[in-house]
């Protein structure tokens, strides 16, 4: 089985991975009719809704069927929840075959806290329509897991860091947030 063709949206700016068909890399957009061939599915890899959404003005987001969200610690340097809303509404509408969804929260006390705990940003998610699974990574509040199921339909499966006593230590206080 042939991978999906992966493309990273960090920094500002958008690369495919390295593997990647020439083809493809090549085009202005994988609207071209010479892309279509080499697209049943793509993977996105984001921590930069804006680039995003830039691309998606000209490429079509239903080939988007596998979504990494990594959520950067550095507020200082990242984008609000209300940019991440706005990415995310526009994949909920377009993403017509989004099948898988992993997000990761970054954490990097005690300064750098990131969106772990913001009510916005995890509500922004519930308009994606993900339709078979759902990964929780890196740093979040206890209450998301339960709160994305019933909103989304899907069991998150948590991640690696699930059994981290880190996560649980960052979790505690975090049990009355209640979107």
């Amino acid at each position: 089985m042939v991978s999906a063709p992966y493309i990273f949206f960090h920094s500002g700016r958008h690369w495919w991975k390295d593997d990647t068909d020439p083809i493809l890399v090549n085009c202005k957009t994988i609207n071209e009719e010479i892309a279509r061939p080499l697209l049943t599915s793509l993977s996105v890899n984001v921590s930069r809704p804006d680039t995003l959404l830039s691309w998606l003005g000209n490429n079509d987001a239903a080939y988007i069927t596998y979504i990494l969200v990594f959520v950067d610690a550095y507020l200082f340097d990242h984008p609000p929840p209300t940019r991440w809303s706005e990415l995310f509404e526009k994949l909920g509408r377009e993403a017509t075959n989004l099948q898988h969804l992993v997000v990761y929260w970054d954490y990097d006390p005690p300064i750098h806290t990131g969106l772990g705990t913001d009510l916005g940003f995890v509500q922004a998610l519930t308009q994606l329509k993900v339709k078979r699974s759902i990964t929780l990574e890196g740093f979040y509040a206890k209450p998301w897991p339960e709160y994305l199921e019933r909103k989304m339909g899907l069991r998150p499966l948590e991640g690696e860091s699930s059994r981290n006593g880190l996560l649980r230590q960052y979790q505690r206080g975090t049990k009355r947030l209640t979107p």
